[in-house]
């Protein structure tokens, strides 16, 4: 990630659900194992607080004035789990990767939750571009400020901010609108982050939001994962890697269709073509571009890990 040596790579998993591993036992997978223990994959612990608004503001978060907006998103140490200082030591002394979620991105700051919350934001945006830019301000002072109580208590491998902004067809909002209201809240994170001694920025983000790459990363991003997005040109890792080079890591870009539509001997030979160059290149975690679920065999799953742990060395 830092695109320094390592004492073993990185072995991700795809948040694989207990349905899927109860199939994958009646295919071959052994009893009372996981893929987990197969293959040693890396967990990856995302932590931190909990960074929705209070529930009872559900519904009405552009209707708050500014007083009401800090109360539904209040810095607090209750928005910690019950175990955190528990989970503070274990960290201590961990060999995982941990991150800190510290952005839910711009629709869960005005509190999006149905179609009905989300038509009012979008026409926000043209309608209330004050008020937008204002709630966003707040939001991203809220996100700052506890990013900064968290890493009190944890240093992260890198910094997550998950970012579900596009469909398939682009952005729900236009970049110009992305650019005014939200690259904001990531300058302010990113600085907060860069201060205490955190340069790993990942941005997890779903759908085609290419357009917005060049501003996200001008606005301090250093790692990418997108995940769950419709297979297209602009979404190839490999055009990632030769737009924006290797200063900007990359986690996933193995397309589910590999997975899905193909045998297992064929998988090696579409993950030679896809992952060599990039892992040659350096700042890459291989990885499915999507949840593994019921429909992909065992068989084709064993064949994908073994090919990428040779290839990961």
């Amino acid at each position: 990630m830092r695109g320094e040596p390592v004492d073993r790579p990185p072995l991700f998993e795809e948040g694989v659900r207990d349905e899927v591993l109860d199939a994958w036992r009646l295919q071959g997978l052994p009893p009372g194992k996981t893929h987990l223990d197969v293959f040693g994959l890396t967990p990856h612990e995302n932590l931190g607080p909990d960074l929705k608004f209070v529930p009872a503001y559900y519904g009405r978060i552009l209707d708050l004035t500014p007083r009401e907006y800090r109360r539904a998103f209040d810095v607090s140490q209750r928005r910690f789990p019950e175990d955190w200082a528990e989970t503070v030591r274990r960290l201590e002394d961990r060999d995982h990767v941990a991150c800190i979620w510290a952005s839910r991105g711009f629709f869960q700051a005005l509190g999006v939750g149905d179609w009905t919350t989300l038509e009012r934001a979008l026409v926000g945006t043209v309608r209330e571009k004050d008020k937008i830019r204002d709630r966003l301000e707040l939001y991203g002072d809220f996100c700052s400020r506890m990013l900064q109580v968290t890493m009190q208590d944890v240093d992260p491998e890198f910094i997550y901010l998950s970012e579900p902004i596009s469909n398939n067809g682009g952005p729900l909002i236009s970049p110009g609108m992305f650019e005014e209201f939200m690259i904001p809240v990531y300058e302010s994170i990113v600085a907060t982050a860069k201060g205490l001694g955190c340069e790993n920025i990942l941005l997890s983000t779903y759908g085609n939001t290419s357009l917005l790459f060049p501003m996200l990363i001008d606005a301090g991003i250093s790692m990418l994962w997108i995940s769950e997005a419709a297979e297209m040109p602009e979404l190839e890792y490999s055009r990632l890697r030769r737009d924006f080079g290797p200063a900007l890591g990359l986690v996933g870009g193995i397309p589910l269709s590999i997975l899905r539509k193909i045998s297992p001997e064929q998988v090696r030979e579409r993950l030679e073509e896809l992952v060599p160059p990039l892992l040659e290149a350096g700042r890459y975690v291989p990885l499915a571009g999507g949840r593994v679920r019921e429909e992909i065999p065992w068989a084709v799953y064993e064949s994908y890990r073994k090919a990428l742990a040779e290839m990961i060395g």
